[in-house]
């Protein structure tokens, strides 16, 4: 894969949540650091095997831990040059079970059904209001194959300090609270075996566009189709 070091400009209003930078200028490593330290442990623990989507993967935070357990993992993104950042920054022992596809996840995914054991997606899913959210997670069904898992996180009571403490909004992102979002994801996946866990962060991201100090709560969701 070539390196693609054009920047991916955001629309907010379109649900474009790029960081409109080139990936090349940032660390080898990702703009969001190594990976939470609850997500990390349930990846470390959890079954995975089979063909996985990583869906809106970025520069690839959780991209090699995936990568050591399944067969085979499809890294996507809207933006190019943090998937061509992902790809150049993979292990070669692990470029073989690797593919990229960049793509808008509000869209239909360009991917037959039933194709993926798997699907995974962090960091993303709670920009989204209700009903975009309902056709993204109809996709990922979509794609999914019976008996198949998803792994999601999703964030809520969300705070971004920008390094002057101004707050920090992506468009008209709907700012969910942990109650409302378990319901949410509760009756997304009624068809699901579902477990949730929950969990909170304080993290600084200075690589991002505009940097900031992120404070959350999350609900890491592991559902499997029945």
């Amino acid at each position: 894969m070539k390196k693609i070091t054009k920047p991916h400009k955001p629309k907010e209003d379109k649900y474009i949540f790029t960081e409109g930078v080139n990936y090349f200028e940032t660390a080898k490593t990702s703009i969001w650091g190594t990976g939470d330290k609850d997500t990390m442990e349930l990846l470390g623990k959890i079954e995975i095997h089979g063909k996985w989507l990583n869906l809106a993967a970025g520069d690839g935070r959780y991209n090699l831990n995936l990568l050591k357990k399944a067969d085979f993992i499809v890294a996507s993104d809207i933006d190019e040059s943090a998937l061509s950042k992902l790809w150049h920054n993979t292990p070669k022992e692990y470029k073989e079970k690797l593919d990229t596809k960049a793509f808008d996840i509000t869209k239909k995914f360009p991917f037959e059904d039933g194709l993926f054991n798997g699907v995974f997606c962090t960091g993303t899913l709670h920009l989204f209001p209700k009903e975009v959210l309902r056709q993204i997670i109809l996709e990922i069904d979509r794609v999914l194959k019976p008996n198949g898992r998803i792994i999601i996180d999703f964030a809520t009571d969300i705070k971004r300090t920008s390094p002057s403490g101004k707050l920090i909004i992506f468009g008209k992102e709907p700012l969910y609270n942990l109650k409302d979002a378990r319901k949410i994801l509760k009756n997304l996946f009624r068809n699901y075996q579902i477990q949730m866990h929950e969990s909170e962060v304080v993290e600084d991201f200075e690589a991002a566009n505009p940097p900031y100090t992120l404070n959350c709560k999350f609900v890491i969701l592991i559902a499997d189709k029945r």
